[in-house]
């Protein structure tokens, strides 16, 4: 199993409270999400002892969110952003309904976590695709896609940003899983895409950063096709309907409070989000 840099503790035979231990954990990242707040110290909870298990607390935490949930998340989608998120691959994340929204969008700063503005492609399944035993083809998966919107995700962290733990822990807080605004479809999207689509941000008309549908493991099916066959992998079924973000065109900006971010995505339209 491909590993996340930096791990916190080296793995060791499991101690009598180590099940506590990870409750709490679990706990404390599910509580910290539904409350909206940050917390520190939690490697001094439960040492995670790789990727895998990383990968599992991130769903034990989604599940003990109880919110409904609404699809994945893709981080760390191309060198550069690897490096800084201190990954050696891609990585995902639980997303939940009530943080999808519809362009133009308005969000308060004092209820985001350290908000990071990024430019992604969201992919909505118009067909299931259960575990199986052989992996998903990248045609088989693009044949499950009923539409493609251009879109804002707001990264969002339970961590402080300046005292980040270990990436493990990051992954398990869902990759910095956080709010969705959904702007226009693309109307031909495996055509456009094809093509690649040039992507600009910009911060009260100001030019922030400039990135393009490439950044994205070159194309974004491809980010949606290996989070189809992690979760396969892991048992878990990608169901129609579930919306896919696939990843950073490489642009990151942290949010201000009383700005306006427009995401400009060539030939398709614009993503308007207020932060106020």
């Amino acid at each position: 199993m491909r590993q996340l840099t930096e791990p916190a503790h080296p793995p060791g035979p499991e101690s009598p409270d180590e099940p506590a231990r990870r409750r709490e954990f679990v706990q404390t990242l599910a509580r910290a999400r539904r409350l909206g707040h940050q917390v520190e110290g939690v490697e001094a909870i439960y040492a995670i002892d790789d990727e895998e298990d990383a990968f599992r607390l991130m769903l034990e935490i989604a599940q003990a969110v109880g919110w409904e949930r609404q699809g994945w998340k893709i981080a760390a989608t191309n060198p550069a952003l690897q490096q800084k998120l201190r990954t050696q691959g891609p990585v995902c994340g639980a997303t939940f309904r009530r943080f999808h929204l519809r362009a133009p969008a308005v969000l308060r700063r004092d209820e985001l976590l350290d908000p990071v503005i990024e430019c992604e492609f969201f992919f909505t399944l118009g067909a299931s695709l259960p575990p199986r035993a052989a992996a998903y083809a990248e045609d088989e998966v693009a044949r499950a896609i009923a539409a493609v919107h251009a879109g804002i995700e707001v990264a969002e962290c339970r961590y402080p940003r300046k005292a980040l733990p270990a990436a493990w822990y990051v992954y398990a807080d869902g990759f910095a899983s956080g709010r969705y605004i959904q702007g226009p479809e693309l109307s031909d999207w495996r055509v456009s895409l094809d093509q690649g689509i040039d992507v600009t941000l910009r911060r009260n008309g100001q030019r922030l950063g400039q990135g393009s549908s490439h950044d994205v493991m070159g194309h974004p099916i491809r980010s949606v096709h290996w989070l189809v066959n992690r979760l396969r992998a892991a048992q878990v079924p990608l169901r129609a309907g579930d919306v896919v973000s696939s990843g950073s065109c490489n642009i990151l900006a942290a949010a201000r409070a009383g700005d306006r971010y427009t995401a400009e995505f060539g030939g398709v339209g614009t993503v308007v989000l207020d932060v106020v």
